[in-house]
């Protein structure tokens, strides 16, 4: 039996206790009696403060919880990142991953699915011209991915991408695959004046249409192909799709009742993406010095 039993539930659980009791009128100097604590121990609670250390404590974990409401996706490791470049400090990652289990939450990042639906061709394959480049800073990639709506229908996102500066530059949605939508970025670029000298894309049947290679030639553009079955020979855009449906559609597709809500939540992504995105390991210097 200890001297003092309420002082181990600690300070924050006795002071409660007390002030309830304070409330319902009795004297103070009756409960510390009751309660069997020091009127110095009391009064000493009464005037403490937290150490800087524990109010920085308290800051950060304030700050990690902001972050993390604001970007879900965000793990341990982007969010540490993130903080770095806000408060201008040394700060390690474990730190992060520790209070984040204080507090209880994760990364909300779905798993890579293992496989992807491709599309076929009978075509015979093309050259990969990209693929002995060293410089990329003139290369268009593109791809098509699909996204659900909340009735089971299906509704897909062409892209335009830059593989140097991994960056968006252009993107349509359609309600079918088609030549027409796989083009839509490309003309959009030409359009704009945009400097590329290249398109890479795979061999599908909407990349080796009439309308997409005329399209190419019209604007003197050479055009680059994925080895078939070879989605990594296209890998940058690959990737920038997998992460718009893992760290983003997955949690925004229960708002998908049309076209337009798909389209309005990928132009969010998008500028989100080009501007704001932490990347893991290296992908942000890389992407900063591409920039440059």
């Amino acid at each position: 039996e200890g001297v003092y039993p309420l002082i181990h539930s600690g300070r924050k659980a006795a002071l409660f206790m007390i002030q309830d009791q304070l409330s319902r009128g009795h004297r103070i100097t009756v409960i510390l009696r009751a309660l069997r604590i020091p009127s110095s121990t009391y009064y000493d609670w009464l005037k403490w403060h937290p150490k800087s250390r524990n109010r920085r404590r308290i800051k950060l974990k304030e700050l990690v919880q902001v972050l993390w409401q604001r970007r879900k996706f965000y793990g341990y490791v982007r969010i540490a990142k993130r903080i770095r470049k806000l408060l201008k400090c040394r700060l390690s990652d474990r730190t992060i991953w520790k209070v984040m289990r204080e507090l209880g939450i994760q990364s909300t990042m779905y798993r890579k699915r293992s496989k992807k639906p491709t599309t076929t061709t009978d075509m015979p394959q093309k050259p990969n011209l990209m693929r002995h480049l060293a410089d990329l800073s003139e290369v268009v990639t593109t791809d098509i991915t699909y996204i659900q709506l909340i009735n089971q229908k299906w509704v897909y996102l062409a892209t335009a991408y830059d593989p140097k500066a991994r960056k968006v530059l252009a993107w349509q949605v359609g309600q079918q695959m088609t030549q027409d939508l796989a083009v839509a970025p490309i003309q959009a670029l030409i359009h704009q004046g945009y400097t590329f000298k290249m398109v890479h894309s795979d061999m599908g049947s909407q990349y080796t249409s009439r309308l997409f290679e005329t399209t190419l030639t019209d604007a003197h553009l050479r055009h680059s192909y994925s080895r078939k079955g070879k989605p990594a020979d296209n890998g940058r855009i690959e990737a920038y799709h997998s992460l718009l449906k893992r760290e983003w559609v997955r949690l925004e597709q229960i708002n998908y009742e049309s076209i337009l809500d798909v389209t309005e939540s990928i132009a969010r992504y998008n500028t989100f993406y080009n501007h704001d995105r932490e990347t893991n390991g290296r992908g942000a210097c890389k992407r900063k010095s591409a920039a440059a």
